[in-house]
Parts: structure tokens; sequence; C-alpha cells
């Protein structure tokens, strides 16, 4: 039906009801009452919570984090082994004013004018410094052993009760190195050995485990120095010298080979003295590398006879070792047979040993790292022990050819034999091997020492590093998550204000039954 002129449009009523009243009410002063305890959780002063707080600045905040755990670890690590490492570098120091003490000590044994008494009395005094050596050995840090390696809760180091029979080596000094090695050995702390035999005779040999020589003592004490005067740098460039003399001789060229032979037959040429020298001194590929016990087996190793602390395995001097040598005439030159073939004949050798007490090591030769800083691990700056065999090297007995495990005890043993040849006077074996030896226990534990010092200043320094990058990752979360106090304090005012004003607007307008409970 159409709607008459000048009559009002009918509209319908629409009525809200209490419950509707009261819900937008309750919806907006929960909504204000959010607001003021968001407001109030932030007066802790960080305004971000949670990641719908603000999802940008949590995340941020989640790898700041991280960073911040990775940073407090290393600090901790690096406080750990800053302990551990003054530990070890004081105990070192001491170590090494001792070793010192034994290098002075020997000198003052080799000189000839001492007398039975000066002798006991040298003796008795580097034995009480081995003792202290090996006190401060054992020391601990609280349970753990410091020089034990990862086998922390053992104590590392051991003097035996017992006497054993311990094989005396010929240790080269410098120039002896230089020649039969060919290495230039100043201030090393690695020592190059030969093993030391007797015949029945007393005749002294040195056998070189390498080349497989056996070299009379003559020539590696005093002859190989004429070789020097002829101007061979090393053993080998002798041996080679008169090969290739040998080699021109038998030359098809006639004038080549005429020559070489003048040169041979010229008995004081230098062919003739170089080889007179290398026949008299050196006897290569002889028979010493047959094991007596099972002749069968025709390859030398020091493992066979001897264990890793350098004990005759079945603990006496008696075990014997065939060799062919040459036999020398009155003037001490080979001799030969009417088919011009050198004449040789066998003798029976047996071990140098010396009666002495053993060091054992009873700990592992791991190394313990203590991470210092993010990136890949660093498996030689990280590692902040030191084991039996940084501290004390190894020797003949125990290198990587010898076919023993490391004794970890190398140069103790080398200074207890060191004390057990004063007690025996033997002025000759101290001038050279004893002087050797001692140096380079100084110098192994010096090295040890001076490893472990650069290391606790890196650490050190480290440290500080860290400490700086910590205060910077606390100033990024505090930049990233920090309240503005003074505009938080407005802010919170303004909402417990409204928060309040809404209650009491609410308690009029509302039905009293509904703001009885308000």
């Amino acid at each position: 039906m159409a709607q008459s002129a000048g009559v009002a449009p009918n509209f319908m009523t629409i009525r809200m009801s209490s419950l509707q009243y009261m819900y937008n009410y309750k919806t907006a002063l929960n909504r204000a009452y959010k607001k003021q305890a968001d407001l109030m959780e932030q007066a802790d002063g960080t305004h971000i919570h949670r990641g719908s707080d603000n999802p940008e600045e949590y995340a941020k905040l989640l790898r700041y984090n991280v960073t911040q755990f990775e940073n407090n670890q290393y600090q901790q690590d690096v406080k750990n082994a800053i302990s551990f490492m003054n530990t070890e570098d004081a105990t070192l120091t001491n170590m090494v004013s001792i070793a010192q003490t034994f290098a002075a000590k020997t000198i003052q044994a080799a000189v000839t004018t001492n007398t039975s008494s000066d002798y006991e009395a040298i003796a008795k005094e580097m034995y009480s410094g081995i003792e202290e050596v090996l006190s401060l050995c054992n020391r601990q840090q609280g349970d753990r052993y410091v020089f034990s390696g990862q086998r922390d809760t053992t104590q590392p180091f051991v003097l035996s009760e017992d006497y054993f029979n311990r094989g005396v080596l010929k240790t080269l000094d410098t120039a002896q190195t230089k020649f039969f090695k060919n290495h230039i050995s100043e201030g090393d702390s690695f020592v190059y050995q030969m093993i030391q035999l007797k015949d029945d005779a007393g005749k002294t040999y040195y056998l070189d485990t390498e080349s497989g020589d056996l070299l009379r003592r003559q020539f590696v004490d005093e002859d190989y120095k004429q070789l020097q005067t002829l101007d061979f740098v090393n053993i080998k460039s002798a041996k080679e010298y008169v090969e290739d003399m040998e080699t021109a001789a038998a030359s098809t060229d006639a004038t080549v080979a005429a020559a070489a032979q003048a040169e041979m037959d010229n008995e004081e040429s230098k062919y003739s003295v170089t080889k007179k020298l290398l026949d008299e001194g050196i006897y290569s590929e002889v028979t010493i590398a047959k094991d007596v016990k099972n002749p069968e087996a025709d390859e030398f190793t020091v493992a066979k006879y001897f264990n890793s602390k350098g004990i005759l395995i079945d603990g006496t001097d008696t075990t014997k070792l065939k060799v062919s040598v040459p036999v020398l005439d009155a003037d001490g030159n080979p001799t030969t047979d009417s088919d011009g073939n050198a004449v040789t004949s066998d003798v029976s050798l047996s071990f140098v040993t010396i009666s002495q007490k053993i060091v054992t090591y009873n700990g592992d030769f791991k190394h313990i790292s203590m991470v210092k800083e993010n990136g890949a691990t660093d498996m030689i700056s990280d590692v902040v022990n030191v084991t039996g065999e940084d501290a004390f090297g190894f020797d003949l007995f125990d290198n990587d050819a010898s076919g023993n495990e490391r004794s970890g005890s190398a140069y103790l043993n080398n200074l207890l034999t060191v004390h057990g040849q004063i007690l025996k006077e033997d002025v000759p074996w101290l001038n050279s091997d004893g002087v050797t030896l001692s140096n380079a226990a100084h110098n192994n534990m010096l090295l040890a020492q001076s490893t472990i010092g650069a290391r606790l200043q890196l650490y050190t320094n480290v440290s500080s590093m860290l400490e700086t990058q910590g205060d910077v990752i606390t100033e990024d979360i505090t930049n990233t998550t920090g309240t503005d106090v003074a505009e938080l304090a407005t802010r919170l005012m303004e909402m417990t204000s409204l928060y309040n004003m809404a209650l009491s607007l609410g308690g009029r307008i509302l039905p009293v039954s509904l703001a009885d409970y308000l």
C-alpha cells in the first residue's frame, strides 16, 4: 500500500537488552585492564615478553640470547682454563729451574778432578732434585692431576722401589747429530741416539737403528772428525764419494777409469783415507739385525729387546747378538783373503746396561681442550694441559721407529741414568752423553712451560675480549627490549586513571545487581 502524503515513516525500534549492555561494558573494561596489565608488566624494564609483543624485535632478542649464552659459556671455559694453566705454569717454572740445576750438576760431575766423595755428593743432590720434580709432576688442582692427560684422577708418575737393567744409549751431541743424522740440533729438546753394545773383550760399539750400521766407538767419538776435515758434511756424503770412485774405476771410459784407479791406489789420497776410516769404523749390513732367539727374523727392532722405558726385556744383560765384523791387521786395516774378499769373524755382542730405578707414567696422552671462542675448534691453541710426553719427551726406546708405545717418562729415566753414571764416575760418558741429555731434558721442560705460558697469555687476552663482547651483547639486548621508564610511567598513570573512571562509571549506569559485584 502506498504511503499517504504527510504521514511520518514508521521505523522499527531496536532495543538492547541489559545483558548486551553488560557484555559490551565488560569487554571494554577487560580491554582497559589488559592494557594496564601490559604496562605494569613492562615495569621490569623490558617491553618484550613474548613473540606477539613485537615479532621483529623478538626475533632479534632470540639471536642475542643465544649469543649471550655462548659468550657466558666461553667466559666460564676461559676462567677454568686460566686457573688450570696457572697451576701448570707455576709447576713447570719450578721444574725448569730444577732441570737447569741438573745440567749444571752434570757439567760439574764431568770434571776429572772430582773425588769419590764429590761424585756421591753431586749424585745425592741430583737424586733429591729428581724426587722434587716427581712431586711437582704429581701436583693436583682440586682432585685432578694436571699432568695425567684425560686420565686426571690417576696419579701420573710413580718411581719404582726396585732397580732394573736399563739400556745405555749413545746420545749424539750437536756435531755428531749433524754428521751422522744430517740434522742441525741447536738447543733441540729431541735427542738422536744409538744403542750401546760391547763384545766379550769389552770393546764398545754403537748400533744406528735407522741405518742398520754398527759403528766402532772410536769412529763415532773421534775418527769422524777426520772425514769432516776432508770436506764431508755427513756420513752419507762420505759413503757416496767412495761408491762414486769405485764406479768410476769400473767405467768403460779408459781415461776416467785410469784416473779413478790411480786415486784409489794412492794410499795418501782422499779416497784411500776415506775408505780406510769407513772400513775401520762402520760395519754395514751386518748380521746384528738377526734375533738370536728367532733366527728367521731378519729385522732388528728395539722392541724385541727393550720395553718403552728402556728396560732389557729379560731383565739381564746376557742377551747376545751375533755380528760379523771385519778382521783388522796390526795396523788396524781390514784384511782380505786371496780373492780380495774382506775377512770377517763372528763376534758376540751384549747390550750395555745400567742398574737404576725407573719412573712409570700412568696417565694418557690425550689433551684437554677448553673452547675459548665461537668458530672452528682449534685443536692446538685450545689445548690447556701438559701430558707426560709433552713434559718429558721421548728417546730411542719409545720413539716412532722403536716399535714401542710412548712411555711418557723418557727424560726422567734419562736423568736417572745420568745419576747412575755419576755414581759410576763415568767421566767420558758424562762429558758427552750426560751433558747432552741433561740439556735436552731442560730444553724439553722449558718448551712445555713456554707453550703453556703462551696459551695462558692467549686465554687471558681472550677473557678480556669476551668481557667486552658480553657488554656489547647486553647493550644490544637492552636497546632491543628496554623500556622508556618516563614514557611508561606516564602511560601507566593514564591507563590507571581510565580504568578507575570506567569502574566508577559502570557503577552508576549498570543495574544495581551487577554493580554490586564491581
